[in-house]
């Protein structure tokens, strides 16, 4: 397991949990982001905001939100 931050763009991965306040989970899930959720890095350069896929929208993530997301390859 992993912080959605250090995954490479094209991986597949698994949404485990978040390591943040409810404030943080409140967000993540309006998006459609729950444990279990499939999700596919569509764009990480490293230092900047995190594009993935979620159920075929595209969501870009703030690179403190997506700190905070723990994901495993699928």
């Amino acid at each position: 397991m992993h912080k959605l931050t250090q995954a490479r763009t094209g991986l597949n991965l698994i949404f485990i949990s978040v390591e943040g306040g409810r404030g943080a989970v409140q967000r993540l899930t309006d998006m459609g982001l729950i444990p279990g959720e499939r999700l596919k890095v569509l764009h990480n350069s490293g230092d900047g905001p995190v594009t993935v896929l979620i159920k075929g929208a595209k969501v870009a993530l703030g690179h403190g939100l997506a700190a905070k997301i723990i994901v495993e390859e699928e």
